[in-house]
C-alpha cells in the first residue's frame, strides 16, 4: 500500500507542478506590475522594435497632419537613429518603463475596450532629440497611444490577476504531495530519484508546451499596427526565454535528486549486503 501512496502521491506533485509553474511565472513577470516594467525593459534596447516604433510614430504624425507625408520617411529615419544612438542613456529605458506600466495599468485596470499603450513618453524622447535631422518641429499629442489587442484579449488578460492566488495554493499542493511521496516510500532515496525524475519531466513538457503554444497565442492576438505586433512577438520571445530559465533550473535540481536518489539507494545496498 505504502509504494502506492507514494507513486500517486507523486504524480500528483507533477501534476500541480504543471500547472504551478507557468502560474508562479505569469505572478512575477506579467501580473505584478513591477515585475512586468522590470521583464519589458529588456526591449527598450531592440533595434527592430525601435525601428517599428519609429515607422508608427513617423506615420501617426502625417496621419493628424502634424509631418508633411513627403517627409514621413526621412522623420522615420531620423527617430530610428535618435533611438538607437541614444537608447543607452537612463532617460530612453525610463521614457520605455513609463509606456509599459500604461499598457499594464491598461490591462489590468478593470477598464473596457482595447489593449492599448501610452507611447507619449517614449515619443517625446525621440522627437526631442531630433534637432536638425529634419526641417520641422513635432509636437507630440497627449493622447497618443497604440492599441495592442482587442476588448476580448483584455478579457483574456485580466484573468491573469488570479495567477498569484492560484500559483500559491499549486505551490502549497506541490510541497504537501512531495512530501507524502517522500515520507510514504518504503525507499526513501528511490523515492527522492523518482521525484527528481519528476522534475525534469515537468520541466520538458512545459519547455514544448511553450515552444508551440506561443505561436498559437500570437496568431490569435495579432496587433493592428505594425508596432504593436513587433511588440507582441517580442514580449513572446522574451516569455519563452525567460520561462526557459525556470525550467532549466527545475531540471538541473531534478537531475541532482535523481543521481542523490541512486547513489543513495545504492549504498543502502552495498550495507545490506
Amino acid at each position: 500500500m505504502r509504494p502506492f501512496t507514494s507513486f500517486v502521491a507523486g504524480l500528483v506533485a507533477l501534476v500541480a507542478a504543471l500547472v504551478t509553474v507557468p502560474l508562479l511565472w505569469v505572478s512575477a513577470n506579467v501580473a505584478d506590475e513591477d515585475g512586468y516594467v522590470t521583464f519589458s525593459s529588456r526591449l527598450a534596447t531592440d533595434e527592430e522594435l525601435q525601428s517599428a516604433f519609429a515607422d508608427y510614430l513617423a506615420d501617426d504624425f502625417v496621419s493628424r497632419g502634424l509631418l508633411p507625408e513627403r517627409l514621413q520617411e526621412a522623420a522615420s529615419s531620423a527617430m530610428t537613429v535618435v533611438a538607437r544612438s541614444t537608447s543607452n542613456r537612463p532617460g530612453f529605458v525610463s521614457a520605455w518603463e513609463d509606456t509599459q506600466r500604461s499598457f499594464h495599468t491598461s490591462a489590468f485596470d478593470g477598464g473596457t475596450g482595447p489593449l492599448t499603450v501610452q507611447v507619449a513618453p517614449m515619443a517625446e524622447f525621440l522627437t526631442g532629440r531630433l534637432g536638425d535631422l529634419l526641417p520641422v518641429s513635432l509636437a507630440v499629442p497627449a493622447d497618443l497611444v497604440v492599441p495592442v489587442g482587442t476588448e476580448q484579449d483584455r478579457t483574456q488578460v485580466a484573468r491573469l490577476d488570479q495567477s498569484r492566488t492560484f500559483g500559491l495554493l499549486g505551490l502549497l499542493v506541490v510541497v504537501i504531495a512531495v512530501a507524502a511521496s517522500f515520507f510514504a516510500a518504503r525507499s526513501r532515496p528511490l523515492a527522492i530519484a523518482g521525484l527528481g525524475l519528476g522534475a525534469i519531466v515537468v520541466a520538458g513538457v512545459l519547455r514544448v508546451a511553450s515552444s508551440v503554444l506561443a505561436p498559437e497565442v500570437l496568431d490569435r492576438t495579432e496587433g493592428q499596427t505594425g508596432f504593436a505586433r513587433t511588440l507582441q512577438t517580442l514580449l513572446a520571445d522574451r516569455a519563452s526565454d525567460s520561462l526557459a530559465g525556470w525550467l532549466t533550473s527545475i531540471a538541473v535540481c531534478g537531475a541532482v535528486a535523481v543521481v542523490v536518489g541512486l547513489a543513495g539507494r545504492a549504498i543502502m545496498g552495498r550495507q545490506r549486503a
